[in-house]
């Protein structure tokens, strides 16, 4: 049977990779950022100088000397990527890729005065948006050897042939998917296939070109159960669910409450672990956790992690901005 085509990533993630931003749900992460006391540009998130996971929340305040804020422009390594009317910045932009960036916030009162502040922060967790290979053959970039990577299989591929590469496939073990021809001079390909399921697996990439050469790789990678709701239908994935946060984003005070369940789980859950920053701060039996938490000021990485009596792993991953 021929294996389905499988639309690349553009289909499924450009909305989320390349918008320029995404309005927050008020639920999720509600502003909370203070103007500053004197005028100028207080920015609370991302704090200076921290490391984050996936989309940053960009939050800041404006207070001018007098008069009122008529404008705001965030811009992140030279290229602005937002504005907006009225004296606050509350967004999730898309299109900052892994690295470290130098993020420029400011601001124009109805005088015509401007205000500025910047910082820098470090972006981790995003799959790379190309993987160039500059010799013959198939490059994997995403993901890593020994990677542990959501059920919902991101991947980033390149290729080179001694022709134009015409055709694509990927393999989960020996189950094809993804499968795709390429445009004319197309060298990479970011792409999701079907969701696999979780434990050790391998990822072979698979290309052809014009004169019919065939190029592989492959990659050893780990899954874990990652919670979402399919658009259709009224059943869950296995994953680590939300109680009542934090959510990705959110502005808290130490100490902080954490409320996560594991649900829809095919086997017992034995373990549970949050970390903050790579530290155990929260230990539980599961499926749930509940618990306060003491943390710095800064904004943070916070993982849940749950296991099971199979050995398979559950993982959520969220920013806090503790202040």
């Amino acid at each position: 049977m021929k294996p389905q085509s499988l639309s690349p990533i553009v289909s499924l993630v450009v909305a989320f990779i390349f918008i320029i931003a995404v309005a927050i749900m008020p639920s999720q992460a509600a502003a909370q950022c203070a103007a500053p006391t004197t005028s100028g540009i207080h920015i609370c998130q991302p704090s200076a100088n921290s490391v984050i996971s996936g989309a940053p929340h960009i939050e800041s305040a404006a207070e001018p000397s007098s008069g009122s804020i008529t404008s705001m422009t965030v811009t992140v390594d030279g290229t602005q990527i937002f504005t907006n009317a009225g004296p606050q910045v509350n967004v999730f932009p898309g299109g900052i890729d892994n690295g470290t960036h130098h993020m420029v916030i400011s601001a124009q009162d109805n005088f015509g005065r401007t205000y500025q502040a910047s910082e820098t922060f470090t972006v981790t967790g995003i799959p790379p948006s190309s993987c160039p290979t500059s010799t013959v053959g198939v490059r994997i970039c995403y993901p890593a050897p020994g990677q542990f990577v959501s059920q919902n299989l991101l991947m980033t591929f390149g290729f080179k042939g001694t022709a134009n590469i015409t055709h694509v496939r990927t393999y989960v073990d020996n189950t094809v998917n993804f499968d795709t021809a390429t445009s004319p001079g197309q060298q990479s390909i970011e792409g999701q296939g079907s969701p696999t399921t979780p434990g050790n697996h391998t990822l072979t990439a698979v290309a052809w070109d014009a004169q019919g050469h065939v190029y592989s790789s492959k990659v050893a990678f780990s899954v874990f159960y990652s919670g979402d709701c399919p658009p259709k239908g009224n059943v869950c994935n296995p994953g680590i669910y939300t109680n009542i946060g934090p959510f990705d984003g959110q502005d808290v005070t130490s100490p902080f409450h954490i409320s996560f369940n594991i649900e829809n789980n095919p086997a017992p859950i034995t373990a549970m672990k949050a970390y903050l920053n790579g530290q155990v701060v929260a230990i539980s039996s599961g499926p749930s956790i509940d618990q306060q938490i003491n943390a710095n000021k800064g904004t943070q990485i916070l993982t849940i992690q749950g296991w099971d009596t199979a050995g398979k792993l559950y993982r959520s991953v969220q920013n806090v901005n503790v202040e």
